[in-house]
């Protein structure tokens, strides 16, 4: 076990304690939430579940951990499995008779879930391929886990005003969120880091401010103790909701922002915090290297191996289908799971005939276009906090738009939440809904916020702005015409859109006002 999971599993009978009395109705939903959430754990809709979040920096599993899900999965008939935004994966509908048990074998495998929820530094994410894409600057993989060691080390012992989220970058993709994080890294070609911090999503949503050019990246704890120290010093603790870092700049100034920042930057530097001689990512397997044509299968930066893309609808993939891939892949020397913020999976480290098999196995079981790996939460079904739901919607839009066969990119990958936390990050997104309501003859129906102009590229950074409330049932029907719409012009959205603005808005309008 690793010194966290020896640590952190001292901490687990306080929570079985608070999950006993959650099961027997002693306690109420929001009181084990004040508990639990720290444990990476919170009740579902209707008290009678536990959803589970197990954290992955950067969002690699690897093969032992694969292996104890599935046993885990098989064991306690665990009967749903979530890929999350934040790269990390969530077991739902845990009953009360399994859950200690359940926790107790997660942890025995070096599985963690202390800190995935409440105020705490949360799971640190990063574009998913670190360590092993072609094409990007520099493997960031020591760095990053790096700062979770340092940051792992602060829950418990620090008293966070919120949740604090980190990511890494190790190239301009934008695809880690970087920008859009409490703290953000992101690779420079020359082997440094820019730094980014006070970003985030939700109620008043920011893109982060930077704090730093091309730093040395030995460097990297230096500013992630910085950040702590800002966070926890300068919140006021009492206005929860805006105790997130993205509201210091606006309340200390910008300016004033920015030197204490450095200046705790400066002190942190009397420390001993330099990282000499980060692990990075270590892969020993080769294979013969091959020209494969498939779309899913791409080659690592390692020669003669391969990852392949694989995106069950929603992020959610049956535990039947999650037992039967990892079941596949046991044989597989070094195999990893790496989740990505779009609630894509890639199975890496695999020879060519590996992906082969895998990318056969996943074909017909994943989407097919980037429309179909829209993005979505789980949802007010089962979410205790969710308005709206989500994950119903995406199925129903997919449902909708499925015998229009749809040609790649005439629809965009949609971002959908089921409330303003963003958990389905749908202001990054050129289209995002967000759950809310809608008055109709004075009563208040089921309905989503539209968002649309989002962008998370590097250098083209821009949050999506709500410009209609649509009633739900509308929703598909909405995507289908704006689908037609742009197969007609013989063009893709993202093309289409740049010169017919005002006829998305008038489309945007005739449904916004449809009841």
């Amino acid at each position: 076990m690793s010194k966290w999971t020896v640590l952190f599993k001292q901490d687990l009978p306080t929570f079985f304690d608070a999950a006993d009395k959650f099961y027997k109705q002693e306690m109420k939903p929001n009181d084990y939430k004040a508990i639990s959430g720290g444990f990476g754990n919170y009740g579902e809709r209707g008290a009678k579940s536990t959803m589970i979040r197990c954290r992955f920096s950067g969002g690699v599993i690897n093969k032992n951990q694969l292996l104890a899900f599935r046993e885990v999965i098989k064991t306690y008939h665990v009967p749903m499995v979530h890929f999350t935004t934040c790269q990390c994966l969530q077991l739902h509908h845990i009953t009360g008779d399994i859950i200690e048990p359940l926790m107790n074998e997660l942890y025995d495998n070096n599985i963690l879930t202390r800190g995935a929820g409440s105020d705490n530094p949360r799971n640190i994410t990063s574009s998913g391929l670190i360590g092993i894409e072609k094409d990007e600057y520099f493997d960031v993989t020591g760095y990053m886990n790096a700062v979770s060691e340092y940051l792992l080390g602060t829950i418990g012992t620090v008293k966070y005003p919120r949740k604090m989220k980190v990511s890494f970058s190790s190239s301009n993709d934008g695809s880690g969120h970087t920008r859009i994080r409490d703290l953000g890294y992101l690779a420079n070609t020359d082997g440094t880091f820019d730094v980014y911090t006070a970003g985030g999503l939700g109620p008043n949503p920011k893109i982060g401010v930077k704090v730093a050019d091309h730093i040395d990246p030995k460097d990297v704890l230096y500013y992630a103790e910085a950040m702590v120290r800002i966070f926890t010093e300068h919140s006021d603790y009492k206005t929860r909701a805006s105790n997130r870092s993205r509201y210091l700049p606006v309340k200390l100034g910008l300016e004033e922002y920015l030197r204490i920042y450095n200046e705790y930057v400066e002190e942190a530097k009397k420390k001993d915090l330099d990282v000499i001689n980060p692990i990075g990512n270590i892969i020993e397997k080769t294979g013969p290297v091959e020209i494969i044509n498939n779309w899913r299968i791409k080659p690592q930066k390692q020669p003669g191996l391969y990852y392949v893309e694989y995106h069950p609808i929603g992020g959610t993939p049956t535990p039947e289908e999650f037992i039967e891939l990892v079941d596949l892949v046991e044989p597989f020397e070094g195999v990893e799971l790496r989740l990505a913020a779009e609630e894509t999976a890639y199975i890496a480290n695999l020879t060519a005939e590996e992906a082969k098999t895998v990318a056969a196995f996943v074909d017909n079981r994943s989407a097919q276009t980037t429309f179909e790996k829209s993005v979505s939460c789980v949802g007010a079904t089962v979410c205790q906090i969710g308005v709206r739901d989500s994950h119903g919607l995406l199925e129903a839009i997919l449902a909708a738009a499925k015998p229009h066969h749809f040609e790649e990119g005439v629809l965009p990958r949609l971002y959908i939440s089921g409330c303003h936390n963003s958990c389905g990050t749908h202001e990054t997104a050129s289209i995002g809904f967000q759950g809310a309501a809608k008055l109709v003859d004075k009563k208040p129906v089921d309905a989503f916020a539209l968002f649309v102009g989002g962008n998370e590229a590097f250098g083209s950074e821009k949050l999506g702005e709500q410009v209609a409330v649509i009633e739900t049932r509308f929703i598909p029907e909405f995507i289908v015409e704006l689908g037609t719409t742009v197969r007609n012009a013989n063009t893709t959205f993202d093309d289409w859109i740049q010169e017919n603005q005002d006829v998305f808005n008038a489309l945007v309008k005739q449904y916004d006002e449809k009841i």
